[in-house]
């Protein structure tokens, strides 16, 4: 006698088009958000970049550099408002898992993954653009700190030239940090999100 096979094929189930839409839509949220994140801060970069050459070329009491310093004020206000709102949800997470264990734990994970990450830390990270942009622009922050120097009379300077080499200090020092921000890390990091998508 002989046995007959059956073969039952199960098809693969596939989720309703509105519970797929659902599970993909918050993560395009975060999303917009770094965007409008990185888009603020550019202008609030810019801003600050062109006002400096404003009051280098039309003076300190000219009204296109209150405006440009106040666009580049009111372009913080979103990414100030965000970090805010992260904070405060972080608080609230940190509270519902109990703040104090949540405290002691996440201070351990804290340690633990910055001694992976100055252990990690090579020439192949250096080599990042971003890495170089911001070390790039530390060096020329660190010419506004020179600035502040002369200005307070730290540095040994003439009388008559204190304030003009003051100037010249931190202006070069704003525009060379807004540079490197405008074109090169704030770009850098939104590629970056554009290719993680």
């Amino acid at each position: 006698m002989a046995v007959a096979e059956v073969a039952i094929e199960v098809p693969p189930q596939q989720q309703p088009a509105a519970a797929a839409a659902a599970t993909r839509e918050p993560a395009v949220v975060p999303r917009v958000l770094q965007y409008l994140y990185l888009a603020s801060a550019w202008v609030a970069c810019a801003g600050v970049a062109a006002a400096t050459v404003a009051r280098r070329a039309l003076g300190d009491s000219s009204p296109v550099v209150w405006a440009l310093l106040k666009v580049s004020i009111g372009a913080l206000v979103f990414p100030a408002l965000l970090i805010l709102i992260f904070a405060v949800r972080v608080l609230r997470a940190m509270l519902a898992a109990g703040f104090r264990r949540s405290l002691r734990t996440h201070a351990r994970e804290i340690q633990i993954q910055a001694r992976k990450m100055f252990g990690a830390l090579t020439w192949k990270a250096l080599q990042d653009p971003i890495v170089l942009a911001w070390l790039a622009s530390f060096l020329f922050i660190l010419l506004l700190g020179a600035s502040v120097l002369v200005f307070v009379g730290l540095l040994p300077m003439e009388e008559s030239r204190r304030e003009r080499i003051g100037y010249v200090l931190s202006d070069v020092g704003v525009l060379g940090a807004m540079s490197m921000y405008c074109f090169i890390i704030i770009p850098s990091f939104a590629l970056k999100l554009w290719r993680g998508m």
